[in-house]
């Protein structure tokens, strides 16, 4: 299990991936020693972060808020948005918005900030945090940051996310009573420290030890697998990188605006009025822009939908035609297991109609598998229930009639990749056939063998019980006998023979590992 968890980390390659709380406490209990430790040590970041808002805000904040570089250079340090920011991409929102919420909110409180701003204050400085999650978690870029496409896109996020925690710094404005000059100073440094700690601080974290830190969530964890990315996501990424965008557009105009009107009241009217009159055209370059980002964010949402129908259509494509080539196969074997039974039909040798009933078996197995995959919509997977069910009716119908066998057949409701299910209908083929034979050389009529299928997360069993004393696999004929070691060796597994003394049977077992479906068929499906 811990291979398939490696190679699944493999496959994603750095991605996000959260690991919701919740799902750990659904999933090992509060109790488990792994979770315990990971809340320990998260935990322990927490306090970290409440220390530092302690031991880091300087005395005279008040002498700080109007120095452009020390702000900017305290957010750039600033220990509880560098701890919570590594958290959010390492294991996911909740563990970082918790500890630089309220850190936030505590350093609020500290400077006497009424309740309901120290409350609007925090959820203000955790917005870019927000827009981290929401773009990542609605595209593929990789955190890990392991190409400069993927570090470019982060830089672009980190811009846009700085810009949004930003905002924190006009409420703080507004709460201290500060002027527009000090505001627009506060506003200004506060944004470049923040990005400035995102791009010099966390990137190269994220970039040194963000595999490794996957590589351990996949071994303690069963992670969960990323969900599809819906057109509401993307929409909502689109959507809230042009407001950010929006706010801090109008913002900069507005505190640009005011600090020049603040500048002229002591200066001449006719000079005062020109200056004026040139603020204009910044205001108009704003609006301007404000129109360009609306009209680009709703121009990437027609980009979306328009490539979302594209991917549709080149779904349904591709499934055609995958199920064309399935079922051709299915006729083309259709074809061969007709003609093996009009053989069938004109021979008189009880050895070639045996040899011919085990090669229509086998042919007919494998040719429901393509059967089922034209028939349904999923064309990666094959359902094992309706699958099981066929090959066992049929061995029933070419050997159990003759040979006085009944099976009794209890097949759990699960799929199979088309590969895996190909080898284990064969090997179940091989398997019943050989039962049938050894129940008719030793004269055991109306016997009656219950076959059990179950499926429990990533395992398969399948249980053979009632065969009749002795039974060996190892005496099966020369090529029955290797297309079982063959099929078991595919599938990775061993077969088990037990003796039920009370009953005087033998019951046989195997047990092997599912596969997840190829990772193409899942880049196909689009954006619902």
């Amino acid at each position: 299990m811990k291979e398939d968890r490696g190679v699944k980390s493999g496959q994603e390659g750095g991605y996000w991936r959260p690991l919701p709380l919740g799902y750990l406490l659904e999933e090992y209990g509060l109790f488990s020693k792994k979770v315990a430790l990971l809340l320990v040590l998260w935990l322990v970041l927490f306090f970290l972060s409440f220390l530092s808002v302690i031991y880091w805000i300087p005395s005279d904040w008040d002498t700080l808020a109007s120095t452009s570089q020390a702000i900017s250079l305290f957010l750039l340090f600033y220990p509880p948005l560098l701890i919570s920011n590594l958290l959010l991409f390492w294991l996911g929102f909740e563990w970082g918005f918790i500890p630089a919420y309220l850190s936030t909110f505590m350093v609020a409180l500290a400077f006497n900030m009424p309740t309901q701003w120290s409350i609007l204050f925090g959820i203000a400085v955790v917005l870019g945090m927000a827009i981290f999650a929401v773009v990542y978690y609605s595209t593929h870029f990789h955190y890990t940051l392991d190409s400069v496409t993927h570090f470019a896109f982060f830089v672009g996020i980190a811009l846009v996310a700085s810009m949004a925690s930003s905002l924190g710094s006009l409420i703080w404005s507004h709460v201290q009573g500060l002027t527009i000059e000090e505001t627009l100073i506060a506003w200004q440094s506060w944004w470049t420290g923040t990005f400035l700690q995102l791009v010099l601080i966390n990137a190269p974290i994220l970039f040194l030890v963000g595999n490794k830190i996957e590589r351990i969530k996949d071994k303690y964890f069963d992670v969960p697998e990323r969900p599809e990315i819906s057109l509401g996501w993307v929409y909502s990424a689109i959507i809230s990188v042009v407001t950010v965008l929006v706010i801090f557009i109008l913002s900069a105009e507005q505190l640009g605006t005011l600090r020049i009107q603040e500048a002229l009241k002591n200066t001449s009217s006719s000079f005062a009025n020109e200056i004026l009159s040139a603020s204009q055209t910044f205001e108009l370059t704003a609006w301007i822009a404000i129109v360009i980002l609306l009209a680009a964010g709703l121009g990437g949402i027609r980009l979306v939908e328009g490539w979302n129908k594209t991917l549709k259509e080149q779904v349904r494509v591709k499934r055609s035609l995958i199920a064309e080539i399935h079922h051709r196969v299915k006729n083309n074997m259709q074809l061969v297991s007709g003609l093996i039974e009009l053989q069938l039909q004109n021979s008189e040798n009880q050895n070639v109609q045996k040899e011919l009933r085990k090669s229509h078996s086998r042919i007919y197995s494998m040719g429901k598998v393509h059967e089922q995959t034209y028939q349904h919509e999923d064309a990666a997977d094959v359902k094992m229930d309706i699958y099981v069910e066929s090959i066992v009716k049929q061995v029933e119908s070419n050997f159990g009639e003759i040979d006085g066998t009944r099976f009794n057949l209890a097949c759990a409701s699960f799929k199979l990749t088309i590969s895996q299910a190909v080898t284990f209908g064969l090997l179940l083929n091989e398997l019943l056939t050989l039962i049938c034979r050894h129940e008719f050389s030793h004269a055991n009529n109306n016997t009656e063998i219950t076959i059990r299928v179950e499926e429990n997360e990533k395992l398969v069993q399948t249980k053979f019980q009632g065969i009749s004393k002795p039974f060996d696999i190892a005496v099966a004929d020369s090529l029955d006998g290797t297309l079982i070691r063959k099929l078991t060796k595919q599938l990775n597994t061993e077969l088990h023979r037990f003796q039920d003394q009370e009953q005087e049977v033998v019951n046989l077992e195997f047990t092997f590992d599912k596969k997840d479906s190829p990772s193409y068929f899942n880049s196909w499906e689009p954006a619902r």
